[in-house]
Parts: structure tokens; sequence; C-alpha cells
């Protein structure tokens, strides 16, 4: 989808503002960050900023790559295995956040010590959490299962990010790679686990 002008200059602003708090969250923390010291320093006025965001918590995290209409439909129409999908689905997203990876660091450090801008990501991933179980839905027929399954994929990505925080040298694709494997083999073990369970 091309975007507009008009969009492009939105997106690139509310980018702007996301970038000016998150430096300056960085030098005295965000609890002690005004809006206006916000707005002076991305260059817009304190009005402006409050047409882009509701209050600096939510520039923080500003507006973190969401699942496209693309990437929901390859999921539910795919015929192949459904994990050769999934990980297809989480490589796109992880090299979206790549594009942004001095972000998603500084994101990080303000996660740590504030709690209302964890509550705000939070309920975004929820909402992006409900789109992808829908998707899921029409695949697996069984919403329960579509529901775990949207909650082992955006927990995959959290964990990929902490690991990929952690380790250094690493990228977000490989510590993606390492926590899916992880997740591949405890899905094995609780299926063996069951298997032998029915057996006994």
């Amino acid at each position: 989808m091309t975007l507009s002008l008009r969009e492009k200059r939105r997106q690139e602003t509310g980018l702007q503002i996301q970038k000016a708090t998150l430096e300056l969250a960085m030098k005295s923390g965000l609890d002690n960050v005004t809006t206006d010291e916000i707005a002076a320093k991305s260059g817009v006025s304190t009005r402006t900023f409050f047409n882009y965001y509701p209050n600096k918590e939510a520039a923080a995290i500003g507006h973190p790559p969401r699942f496209t209409q693309a990437q929901m439909d390859a999921l539910r129409v795919g015929s192949g295995p459904l994990a050769a999908d999934l990980k297809q689905f989480l490589d796109i997203h992880i090299a979206a956040l790549s594009e942004r990876e001095d972000i998603v660091r500084m994101v990080g450090n303000v996660l740590r010590s504030n709690d209302k801008a964890r509550g705000i990501l939070e309920g975004l991933l929820s909402a992006e959490r409900g789109v992808l179980a829908e998707a899921l839905c029409a695949r697996v027929n069984d919403r329960q299962t579509a529901t775990s399954l949207a909650n082992n994929v955006t927990s995959a990505i959290r964990a990929a990010i902490l690991l990929w925080r952690q380790e250094e040298g690493m990228t977000l694709g490989s510590a993606l790679d390492v926590v899916w494997s992880g997740l591949l083999d405890a899905a094995l073990l609780l299926s063996s686990t069951q298997n032998n369970e029915a057996k006994s």
C-alpha cells in the first residue's frame, strides 16, 4: 500500500516526536521529562504533540510495527505446515523491528522503569494478539488453540527482543531463531508427554 504524502509526513513527525521523547528519557528518565521539553526538542508545538500522542508515555512507545493485512491473509489461506507459515510471519515482523533497532533498544530501557508505558505497550500487543488469533481461527478451527498460538507468537517476539538486548553481537533475526527453536522443542516435549500419558 502506497502512503499519501500527507500520511508519510504524519508518520515522520510521529517518529520524530518519539525519538525526541526517548532521547530525553535516556538522559533524565521519562518521569522527569515534560511534554513541553519533548515538543521543543522535536521542533513542534505542545499542541501538535498532543495531536499525535495523548501523553509522554504513549510518545515513548510510539507506533510499533503492526501485523499487516497481507501477513494475516497469508496465515489464513496458507496451505503449508503451520509452523513454517508462523515462522515466516515472525521473520517479517522481526525484519520490520530490525529497521528500528535504536528505538527498540531505547523503548526497552523505558519499559524497565515506567509502569504506564508498559501498560500502553501491553494494550497494543493485546489488540495485535486478538487480530492474530482471528486470522489463525480460520486455519485451526478452534478458538482456544488459535488464542494459544497467538500468545506464543507475541511472546516469541518479546523473548527475541530480550535475548537480543542481552547478547552482544546478536541480531534480532538470530535471537528469534534461538527462541523459535526453543518453542518448537517445548511443543514437542508437551506433545510427547501427552502421548505417553494417553498410552499409560
